[in-house]
């Protein structure tokens, strides 16, 4: 086992309010941005105790605050932008391409159906998203080499890529110059929203049904 894949689960350890990792970051330049955005899962995702008995494995917000469609909206078309400049930014021709004309932004309400999971069944626009959008992070030059033994370790946080990549942002950030492309999809992830792809233009927002009907 590599160091860094030692680490996976590290920070499931300090659930649920992750104040023990206090001073984790210190010796890294950008380690108050990284600890701010740890901070900002841990408060999201809260307790890790499941309501019918055990402890969660990643972290899952059981309890989002309602987001409004249109808001949901505006957050979808904003992270796909950012995903577009990120590709470019680190020269990605084949994502920066397919993003150049964004796709439509449909908000729907409850459980998300499934994505297909054998990649010929797949659109091309969700092959995108799954296997080649993670890996825009990997391609930016003169990065602390931590970020590549954190990977990981902040994936498994919720086996979620985009979630990764906000919270590792701070690694990026300089490098390529551009606004955080990932903090609208953070915020959609704190609301309980998730994105299924199904068609070549078109990208599904899912938000959780309220008991109010909110």
């Amino acid at each position: 086992m590599s160091e860094s894949e030692s680490l996976i689960g590290f920070f499931q350890l300090f659930r649920p309010d992750g104040g023990d990792l206090n001073g984790l970051f210190d010796a890294l330049r950008q380690g108050d941005q990284l600890s701010d955005r740890l901070q900002n899962a841990y408060q999201a995702a809260g307790d890790d105790r499941r309501p019918q008995g055990g402890r969660d494995a990643f972290f899952i917000v059981r309890s989002p605050a309602p987001l409004s469609p249109e808001l949901a909206e505006h957050h979808g078309v904003t992270w796909i932008q950012g995903l577009q400049q990120l590709a470019e930014a680190v020269g990605d021709a084949h994502v920066a391409q397919r993003l150049a004309s964004p796709p439509k932004i449909r908000v729907l309400e409850g459980i998300p159906p499934k994505h297909p999971k054998q990649p010929h069944e797949r659109s091309e626009l969700l092959n995108v998203f799954l296997d080649h959008a993670p890996a825009l992070t990997e391609k930016v030059a003169g990065v602390d080499p931590h970020a590549e033994l954190l990977r990981p370790a902040y994936y498994f946080i919720a086996c979620d890529a985009m979630l990764r990549d906000y919270l590792m942002w701070p690694f990026y950030a300089e490098q390529t110059g551009l606004t955080d492309p990932f903090e609208s999809y953070f915020t959609l992830w704190t609301h309980g929203v998730k994105f299924r792809i199904f068609q070549e233009n078109q990208i599904d927002l899912y938000l959780p049904r309220h008991q109010d009907g909110s």
